[in-house]
């Protein structure tokens, strides 16, 4: 499908939604179905037209990625231009949420989302070898706030990192570290445990690629 030949065949409404689906994307959001009392008409939107907008993304150097088992759509930079960088304390923090998220998705449940509330996320961490004291709702809050903006986990307004507020847990964590680095992600907390490991260096923070393929060290 080519975004110049077929864009103009659009009604005036699907333009409009083209646009907003579009605009969303661009701006880092991950687009889902929703839930069943407010489907997200976005989504069905990029599902039903998803080469009209992967050929308008690629203009600009992007692609529509969306994965129709995970459902979930975003905007992915070809050269990787969303790349970010996390702390130490994001980074575990994003291990451990994502080893809670595979625990929870191996179990027969009838529950739609993956939520752990504060308080059981801490006592994870401290029970792995991290200090509570570096574990306080001072360092939580602005860490997992930072997970919420690359939509890997969902807190809510006001989100102060108590420990009976709930973070939810987005498909798209299994995206960033998908299951067949389990192992190594659970290496990669044990890691972080070390005196070594505490230590705050730009050389050894890890990146996660927004593109949702890798977690790596940097080596400079």
């Amino acid at each position: 499908m080519d975004f110049l030949d077929d864009y103009p065949k659009l009604e005036a409404g699907q333009r409009d939604r083209f646009q907003q689906v579009v605009t969303r994307l661009l701006a880092g959001e991950v687009l889902t179905p929703g839930s069943p009392l407010k489907p997200d008409p976005d989504w069905r939107f990029a599902e039903r037209f998803r080469e009209l907008v992967d050929s308008y993304l690629r203009i600009g150097g992007w692609r529509l990625d969306i994965d129709l088992g995970l459902r979930l759509a975003r905007a992915v930079h070809e050269t990787g231009a969303q790349r970010v960088r996390f702390s130490k304390l994001e980074s575990l923090l994003l291990c451990a949420v994502r080893l809670y998220y595979h625990e929870q998705m191996r179990l027969a449940t009838e529950e739609e989302r993956c939520d752990i509330a504060v308080g059981t996320l801490r006592e994870r961490l401290v029970h792995a070898g991290k200090p509570a004291a570096q574990l306080s709702p001072r360092a939580l809050a602005p860490a997992l706030r930072r997970l919420a903006r690359h939509s890997l986990v969902q807190v809510p307004r006001g989100f102060e990192a108590r420990d009976d507020e709930l973070v939810v847990v987005t498909a798209l964590v299994e995206k960033v570290l998908p299951p067949d680095r389990i192992q190594e992600i659970e290496q990669k907390i044990k890691a972080y445990m070390t005196p070594r490991g505490t230590e705050r260096s730009t050389v050894s923070d890890p990146e996660v690629d927004a593109e949702g393929a890798d977690e790596e060290e940097s080596t400079g």
